[in-house]
């Protein structure tokens, strides 16, 4: 015979006062299958949209970047060209071979411009002049800038160069003359030859009043803008006797 104890009566007593399905193994509560995987669908989906929104959002801020690298490029570019016109100054050089070049040309150079400037800055005191030879070469699809440490170059001088802007695709330049024309190349051809005759440097001297530079850029189509020459005087022969 069995007798109960009183820690068995407890038990018994608080297993029958619990409702059907709570008691044991049978009545545990939890997830099915169905509602676990839609909850894992929907943590897929919500993280795969994040994903989405971060990438584009990151890919929009690189393209932004490089836009803004390339108009800062277009920028300095338009400035060094500026600084370079409107300090031109009427001063022909020789070249390697010792003939007269002119002051500013395109005509008959292995540049799209050639022009002697004003303003060379010498923080080092070294022996040179303050005017310095500049010249802009397109190189394929690379506008580049030239510059000599000398005016009057010997065989031996080379220029130093930099890249200044890519995605060139054209580069033209128009020159206002005296009658507020244009021409497409400089320098122009003397008048008459007495001109010549009195001045002979009076043809490499010349300086148009005004210079229009175009770009056609794969990044901003086509980009134009008008320079005018401070340091423009009328063209005129010295006469005998002038300073």
């Amino acid at each position: 015979m069995r007798y109960l104890t009183s820690h068995h009566t407890f038990m018994y007593s608080r297993q029958a006062a619990l409702p059907n399905g709570v008691n044991g193994q049978q009545g545990a509560a939890g997830f099915t299958l169905l509602e676990v995987l839609i909850a894992i669908g929907i943590t897929a989906m919500i993280g795969l949209g994040s994903w989405q929104i971060l990438n584009s959002a990151i890919r929009t801020n690189e393209h932004t970047q490089v836009k803004l690298e390339e108009l800062k490029a277009l920028q300095k570019t338009m400035l060094i060209i500026s600084r370079d016109l409107q300090q031109v100054v009427s001063r022909s050089i020789r070249d390697e071979y010792g003939d007269y070049q002119p002051a500013l040309q395109t005509k008959g150079s292995l540049y799209k411009l050639e022009l002697s400037r004003a303003g060379w800055r010498n923080p080092l005191g070294d022996p040179r002049s303050n005017i310095q030879r500049v010249a802009y070469e397109l190189n394929q699809d690379e506008f580049v800038r030239h510059y000599w440490n000398v005016l009057d170059r010997s065989q031996d001088s080379e220029s130093v160069y930099r890249t200044l802007l890519k995605g060139v695709e054209e580069f033209s330049i128009r020159f206002m003359k005296e009658d507020y024309s244009w021409a497409d190349e400089w320098p122009l051809t003397a008048d008459t030859d007495e001109e010549e005759d009195r001045d002979p440097r009076f043809k490499v001297n010349q300086l148009p009043r005004a210079v229009k530079i175009t770009f056609k850029l794969k990044q901003f189509g086509t980009v134009s803008k008008l320079y005018d020459l401070v340091s423009y005087l009328p063209n005129k022969v010295l006469e005998d006797g002038a300073e």
